[in-house]
């Protein structure tokens, strides 16, 4: 399959579990039902979006920065502009299962703990970055810190209801500002 059909089919999936989740959303909020099938159906107030799209484009700013100290920066891989797609998907594919369906809204304490530092773990080796060089060691702490800050989204004060909403605004905006800086950088192709 080739990239463009790749991403197409990719978005397509992300336009369904948004179009679910959406319903399910409206549905829960019109008749106060409770949760059924999407995770994190309710409402969160602005401070959650905010707080949580903040911590995340603090993330980007200092991977940004380690990179440069570290001279990797040159490393980067190449994205098209058909990538913004992809990276707007993965955030409402990826918030949907390690944020919603791996992490249920009733986890407290250690269970809650061991979800987010599992979940985290998993996330970052999933973006399969090829730990033998720098560039990639520091991908890969970076989506471990990035994935353990979209769970302190979900399961914060600021979310009394836990939706998922703050972290499909927060993983959506650190997609896009990685996005940003490569765009910056050169290292995306149109």
């Amino acid at each position: 399959m080739d990239a463009t059909t790749a991403a197409l089919l990719y978005t397509l999936l992300a336009a369904a579990v948004t179009a679910g989740w959406t319903r399910e959303k409206r549905r829960r909020a019109a008749t106060s039902a409770p949760e059924g099938f999407w995770p994190g159906t309710t409402r969160a107030p602005a401070a959650a979006h905010f707080a949580a799209a903040s911590a995340m484009l603090l993330i980007t700013v200092a991977e940004s920065v380690v990179e440069i100290r570290t001279g990797v920066a040159e490393m980067q891989s190449v994205l098209t502009g058909l990538s913004l797609l992809s990276l707007i998907a993965a955030a409402v594919v990826e918030e949907t299962v390690f944020r919603g369906f791996a992490a249920p809204s009733w986890l407290t304490g250690p269970g809650l703990l061991g979800v987010a530092l599992g979940g985290s773990a998993v996330f970052a080796l999933i973006h399969g970055f090829d730990v033998s060089t720098a560039q990639g060691r520091i991908s890969l702490a970076f989506a471990f810190v990035t994935s353990l800050g979209l769970y302190v989204a979900r399961f914060n004060p600021l979310n009394p209801d836990r939706s998922l909403a703050p972290c499909f605004t927060a993983h959506i905006v650190r997609n896009l500002a990685v996005f940003g800086v490569k765009w910056a950088q050169g290292f995306v192709l149109w």
